[in-house]
């Protein structure tokens, strides 16, 4: 052991010494601050790791916490909409209304059924006379180029009938006569008919025989029949079917000019006369006749009211009125006007609303 140690063989000095002691004291302290910065570089870097690691895992508990409390929220929420849905849904108000709601859609079905079966029944089983119906009757008629061998032709005129109430039309073309009927039940139970109407051909009541007994037959969808007879002739029978009237088109020649002196509604009234013409602008015209006079065939009283409408022309001294009656007819009319008088085939008529002279005193 001896033999490999070493000695110093210097000598002690002061000098010595103190260079040693300076030597070992710079050593020291450089060493400890080098050990002291190591670990403070180490204690450095896991502070940092420690500091990264600790807000990482802050930052995933906030998040985690942040779900959990917005799942909470959510949850409660829903729960709360379901409470209050189950709290609505709770007096059970959806059946209530159904069971409101049912009778009121029976009743309503039970009403439409019942409605359809009546009009399904009437459309089947009219019987009443109200409507329009058309008839065709051969009238002899004086021909426009009849000779003397041969005054007279057959022609076939359509009326078409129409009732309601107890008022009857019978229009031809474009003239109408007004009259009226009834009709009730004869001594034997069956259904019969009079009427007040006077035929513009032939001058007669329609109905000459009196009382008619009444069939009505078919229905709206094959066509309804209605069969008038009488017992006093049996080739009077009359036999009308349902239809719908449409009036003849009245055809206008070259440009139409009216004269304002005639335009309005004029009318003459004397005891059993009732006249009126009724002219427009437009160029249409309608003529009205109520009169009750004696009848020459008969010697009974009777009443013509008739209405004729048709289109007009004029001229400085005539209108010339244009209508269809069994066929295109056309009449002329002088006139004179002389303010609210207008002279028409020279007899006065005053305008609508203003007195005549004999009124006027």
């Amino acid at each position: 052991m001896d033999e490999n140690k070493e000695f110093n063989t210097e000598p002690v000095t002061e000098e010595n010494v103190e260079n040693t002691a300076a030597s070992d004291a710079v050593s020291e302290p450089a060493e400890v601050v080098s050990e002291a910065a190591a670990a403070a570089e180490n204690t450095a870097e896991e502070t940092a790791e420690n500091a990264q690691d600790t807000a990482q895992e802050a930052a995933e508990v906030a998040q985690d916490t942040a779900q959990e409390t917005a799942d909470t929220a959510f949850d409660a929420a829903a729960g709360t909409v379901t409470e209050a849905t189950d709290s609505t849904a709770a007096p059970v108000v959806e059946p209530k209304k159904k069971m409101i709601m049912k009778p009121i859609i029976i009743a309503a079905c039970i009403v439409v059924v019942f409605a359809l079966a009546a009009l399904l029944f009437f459309l089947f089983n009219n019987s009443g006379v109200e409507g329009t119906w058309h008839y065709v009757r051969q009238v002899p008629m004086l021909a426009a180029d009849a000779t003397d061998d041969e005054a007279v032709e057959n022609v076939d005129v359509d009326y078409y009938f129409t009732f309601k109430g107890n008022e009857v039309q019978a229009t031809i073309g474009t003239v109408t006569t007004k009259g009226t009927y009834t009709v009730s039940k004869n001594t034997e139970g069956k259904s019969v008919m009079t009427m007040d109407l006077t035929d513009l051909i032939t001058s007669y009541n329609f109905l000459p025989y009196g009382e008619y007994e009444l069939t009505v037959s078919g229905n709206s969808f094959t066509g309804r029949k209605l069969v008038l007879t009488t017992p006093s002739d049996e080739t009077a029978k009359i036999e009308m079917e349902s239809a719908t009237y449409t009036a003849p088109k009245l055809e206008r020649e070259g440009e139409f000019e009216t004269n304002s002196a005639i335009v309005g509604k004029w009318v003459f009234q004397q005891e059993g006369y009732n006249l009126s013409y009724d002219i427009k602008s437009d160029g249409t015209i309608q003529y009205r006749e109520n009169v009750t006079q004696m009848n020459m065939y008969t010697g009974t009283s009777m009443t013509i009211d008739y209405v004729i409408d048709g289109i007009y022309e004029v001229n400085d001294s005539a209108i010339t009125m244009h209508f269809y009656y069994t066929k295109d007819t056309s009449m002329d009319i002088t006139y004179q006007a002389d303010g609210d008088t207008l002279y028409l085939n020279s007899i006065p008529f005053v305008k609508e609303g203003v007195a005549t002279p004999a009124e006027a005193q």
